[in-house]
Order: C-alpha cells, then sequence, then structure tokens
C-alpha cells in the first residue's frame, strides 16, 4: 500500500458560525458526501457480496451488531483492543442476532434474509449461532482489513475536503479571504 499522506481530523472548533458556513457550502458538501457514500457502498458490494446491495446490507448490520456492546461510544483502542486490533475472545463474546431482528432493521423480506444468510455462510462471511447469526471472523482478514484501511483513508480525505469547503465558506461570512478561518494568520 502507497505511503499517504495523514488527513487531519476535521474540528468544528475552526469555524465561527458551522450553520451559516454548512448551508453557504450545501450544495458542494452534499455532493463531496455523497459521492463519498456510493463509492464506499459500490466497491463494498462488488468486493464482499459479488454485487448483491441486499446481502451487503443484512452482513454490515450483522458485523455491526454482533460487537456494538464490545465497543461504546468513546471507546479509546487500548481499553478493548488486542495488539493485533482484535476483540480478545471475539467470537465467544459476539451477540448473535435472530433472523426476524435482521428482517425488522434492514426493511428486507423475512424469506430473503434468510436466503442471503445462508448465502453468505456458504463464503464463510456468517454462521449460525444457537437460534442467531454472527459473523465469521477468520473471513475478515486480510482482504477486508486492506479494504477497511483504504475506506478510512478515504474517508478522512473526504473529511478534509468537506473541512475545506466549510473553512472556505465561513471564512467568506466573516469577511476573511477564501481558504482562511478568522482568527487565524496564514
Amino acid at each position: 500500500m502507497p505511503n499517504r499522506p495523514r488527513a487531519r481530523i476535521p474540528s468544528l472548533k475552526e469555524l465561527s458560525d458551522f450553520d451559516g458556513a454548512f448551508d453557504r457550502a450545501f450544495s458542494l458538501v452534499a455532493f463531496v458526501l455523497n459521492r463519498h457514500i456510493i463509492d464506499h457502498l459500490l466497491r463494498a458490494t462488488r468486493l464482499l457480496t459479488d454485487g448483491d446491495a441486499e446481502a451487503l446490507m443484512i452482513w454490515g448490520v450483522l458485523a455491526h451488531l454482533n460487537v456494538a456492546h464490545l465497543m461504546p461510544p468513546g471507546s479509546v483502542p487500548a481499553a478493548i483492543l488486542d495488539a493485533r486490533g482484535h476483540l480478545p475472545d471475539e467470537e465467544a463474546r459476539y451477540r448473535p442476532l435472530r433472523l426476524r431482528d435482521l428482517t425488522d432493521i434492514t426493511g428486507i423480506p423475512r424469506e430473503t434474509v434468510r436466503r442471503k444468510l445462508n448465502a453468505l455462510a456458504a463464503q464463510h462471511y456468517v454462521q449460525r449461532a444457537g437460534n442467531g447469526w454472527v459473523l465469521c471472523t477468520g473471513r475478515v482478514e486480510p482482504e477486508l482489513r486492506e479494504f477497511t484501511r483504504e475506506s478510512v483513508w478515504r474517508l478522512l480525505a473526504v473529511a478534509d475536503e468537506i473541512r475545506a469547503a466549510l473553512r472556505d465558506a465561513d471564512a467568506d461570512s466573516a469577511g476573511g479571504q477564501p481558504g482562511s478561518s478568522p482568527g487565524r494568520s496564514g
């Protein structure tokens, strides 16, 4: 993987008026965000589920909810992950999700969810666990790790692009020069 510059995490503190800057930059911000979301969904669908967007949605919801209880908001990696970046004994602590729950959450018909879970199981993405379904961790490495690395890099680049648009719109409203932030020199 090429050596990429580190993206800077956006800070709302840089803006004197977020809502005003957002309103002034809305069309550009919406376009950039939509481009990112669609690109991500297309890449994920093609790589992970051979073009099956419903299967991707089912797998994504299942994977997220299996571990959500292990990663509370604000979690610090060192507090919950091992040296490899994994949850220790993760599979043993997964919370299985029932077919009914996946149907309710995704809005996809029950029979379709069942059929797609079975197809995902045949590809070793998911497996039955008790009366529900869980993610197969063996399938996560290394292909999904690299996909996620690329996705995070792209997300941070989009965040930088959106932040720059918001800063320019904020500077315009404050009488500053585009590309500069109020109260900052240079």
